[in-house]
C-alpha cells in the first residue's frame, strides 16, 4: 500500500515543481523584466530547459518548432523530473522506514496497510482511509453571442487580438469613419471600453490590430482623408492615451493594413498602394514605430490586394496577397527581418483566387494561406511545403453556396487551422475547424444567423483555446463578439 503513496507523493511533487524551484537571474537582452513570461524563462534557462537562441537572446514572440518542444520536454524530464522523483523517493524510503518502526510497536493500528487498492486507484484520506478512482470531471461553458457597441453604424474592418491579459481588444471603424478601439474587461468581453482614438471623417479605414511585446497595442490604418499608411501606438495596455504617426503619403498608400509584431520587437505592416497598384511593406525601425522604411515589394500590374503578414520563424516576415492582374493567390517570403529583399511566388492561378487571404505558420513552421475562390465561391486553404513556400498544396475546404468570403484563419491551441469566413448566400458568420495541422479533414460550423448579420469576421485564440470572432451585424449596424464554446477540466476522486 505504501508504494501506492509514494506514487501519489511523488506526482504531486512533481507537479509542484515550477513553483517551488529557484532560478538565477535573466541572461537574455530580450526579456524584459515584469513580462508575463520573465519569471518562466528564468526558471527553464537555471534548470537546463533552454539555452535561448542565442548566449544573449531568448526570442520570446518567436513560434517554437517541433524539434525545439520535444527538446524542452527531453531536458526537462532528465534535468528536473528524474533528480526530484529520486529525491522524493529517498524522503519517502526514510518515511516508510518510521512507519515500520511504527508497525512494531502499534501492529494492526495502521489502517492504511489494510486497504487494497487497484493499480488505476489511489489512497485518499476523506473522513478515513479509503481506495478512490481519480476521473477529469469536465465543466463546459457554451458560446455567447454578444453585442459590444450598439451606437449604430460602427464595427466596420473589425480586427481582434488578445492582450497579454488574455482579454480580447478590438479595432473598428465607427460610422464617421473614425477609429475605435473596444477594449474588453474580461476573458468572454461581457463588458468593456469603446474608445475613438482618432477623429474624423474618413480617417480610420482597414484597421489591423497587434499586442506589442511591451503588451502595448499598435494599429495600422488608412487615413482616406489624406491617402496615407498610419499607427496608432497605444500609451498603455487599454489605450487610455497614445501617439498617432503617418508612416507612408507616397500616393494612396495603406490600403488593407496587415500588422505583425516581428521577432526583434518592431512591427511590419502590409499593405496596398492604390496610386501604383503594388504590395508595399512598412518596417519599424523601433517598437513605437518612431521611424522606418516603406519598402515596395511586388510592382508591375494590379498586384498587393489583401495583404496578410505574419513573422516565419526565421524571424522573417512573409506575406500573401491576391494579384488582381491575374487573378492569382500569390506570397511573398522575406530574405530578413528588414524585408531587404525577397522572393515573390505564384500560388494558385487559371481561376479568380486569392481574395481575402489570411496567412499564418503552421506548427511544422511553414506558411498556410486561407483564401476565397471568387470562380466557384469556395473556401480554400494552401499549405506550403517549405517555410520559403517553394512548393505546395492548394485544397478546397468548403463549397456549400458562396462560402469563404472576408475570412480570418489563425492556428488553434491544438495546432490546427482554424478559419472565420463569411457565407455571402445567407450572410452568415461561420467558422472551418480542421481536424489536423494538415486540414485533410475538418468540420463547418454556422454561427450566428438571422439574415445579414455576418460581415467581415475576423478571428482569434482566446486564453482557455476557444475561438473568438469579432463581426459587424449588418441588420442593426453593430459590432458584435462570438465567443466559442469551452470546456475546462477538474480532477475529482469516485
Amino acid at each position: 500500500m505504501r508504494r501506492r503513496l509514494k506514487l501519489a507523493a511523488a506526482v504531486v511533487g512533481v507537479v509542484v515543481l515550477a513553483a517551488s524551484a529557484g532560478f538565477a537571474s535573466n541572461p537574455f537582452t530580450d526579456v524584459s523584466a515584469g513580462r508575463y513570461y520573465t519569471n518562466a524563462v528564468a526558471w527553464a534557462f537555471s534548470n537546463g530547459v533552454t539555452t535561448g537562441t542565442s548566449a544573449t537572446t531568448f526570442s520570446p514572440e518567436q513560434n517554437v518548432t517541433r524539434g525545439q518542444n520535444v527538446t524542452f520536454a527531453y531536458r526537462y524530464d532528465q534535468n528536473v523530473v528524474q533528480p526530484a522523483l529520486s529525491d522524493i523517493d529517498g524522503q519517502l524510503n526514510a518515511v516508510d522506514e518510521q512507519l515500520d518502526a511504527v508497525d512494531d510497536r502499534f501492529d494492526g493500528l495502521d489502517t492504511l496497510d489494510e486497504l487494497s487498492c487497484a493499480a488505476s486507484q489511489v489512497a485518499i484520506n476523506d473522513g478515513g482511509w479509503r481506495c478512490a478512482n481519480p476521473v477529469l470531471q469536465p465543466t463546459f461553458r457554451g458560446p455567447i453571442d454578444q453585442t459590444l457597441v450598439a451606437a449604430g453604424n460602427v464595427g466596420f474592418d473589425p480586427s481582434i487580438a488578445i492582450g497579454d491579459d488574455g482579454n480580447p481588444i478590438i479595432a473598428h471603424t465607427d460610422a464617421g469613419g473614425g477609429l475605435d478601439l473596444f477594449v474588453c474587461a474580461d476573458a468572454t468581453c461581457t463588458s468593456g471600453t469603446n474608445r475613438t482614438i482618432v477623429e474624423g471623417a474618413n480617417v480610420g479605414s482597414y484597421p489591423s490590430v497587434a499586442i506589442g511585446n511591451d503588451g502595448i497595442p499598435v494599429i495600422s490604418y488608412y487615413d482616406g482623408m489624406f491617402g496615407e499608411l498610419k499607427v496608432f501606438v497605444c500609451g498603455d495596455a487599454t489605450c487610455t492615451s497614445g501617439a498617432n504617426r503617418t508612416l507612408s503619403a507616397d500616393g494612396f498608400a495603406g490600403w488593407y493594413t496587415s500588422i505583425a509584431i516581428g521577432a526583434n520587437g518592431n512591427p511590419v505592416i502590409g499593405h496596398y498602394n492604390t496610386s501604383f497598384d503594388d504590395l508595399d511593406l512598412y518596417v519599424c525601425a523601433n517598437a513605437t514605430c518612431t521611424s522606418g522604411t516603406n519598402r515596395v515589394l511586388v510592382e508591375g500590374g494590379d498586384v498587393g490586394k489583401y495583404p496578410s503578414v505574419v513573422i516565419g520563424d526565421d524571424g522573417n516576415p512573409v506575406i500573401s496577397h491576391y494579384d488582381e492582374t491575374n487573378d492569382d493567390l500569390e506570397v511573398y517570403v522575406c530574405d530578413d527581418a528588414a524585408c531587404t529583399s525577397g522572393t515573390n511566388r505564384v500560388l494558385v492561378e487559371d481561376e479568380r483566387v486569392g481574395q481575402f487571404t489570411s496567412a499564418a505558420i503552421g506548427i511544422d513552421g511553414n506558411p498556410v494561406i486561407s483564401h476565397f475562390n471568387d470562380t466557384f465561391g469556395d473556401l480554400e486553404l494552401y499549405r506550403c511545403n517549405d517555410p520559403a513556400c517553394i512548393s505546395g498544396t492548394n485544397q478546397i475546404l468548403e463549397t456549400a453556396d458562396r462560402v469563404g468570403y472576408q475570412q480570418s484563419m489563425v492556428i488553434g491551441a491544438n495546432g490546427n487551422p482554424m478559419i472565420s469566413h463569411q457565407d455571402l448566400t445567407h450572410a452568415d458568420v461561420e467558422l472551418y475547424v480542421c481536424d489536423d495541422p494538415a486540414c485533410s479533414n475538418g468540420r463547418n460550423y454556422v454561427l450566428p444567423t438571422g439574415g445579414a448579420i455576418g460581415y467581415e469576421p475576423t478571428l482569434a485564440v482566446g486564453a482557455d483555446g476557444s475561438p473568438i470572432i469579432s463581426y459587424r451585424d449588418d441588420t442593426i449596424d453593430n459590432l458584435k463578439l462570438y465567443v466559442g464554446p469551452a470546456t475546462t477540466y477538474t480532477i475529482v476522486f469516485e
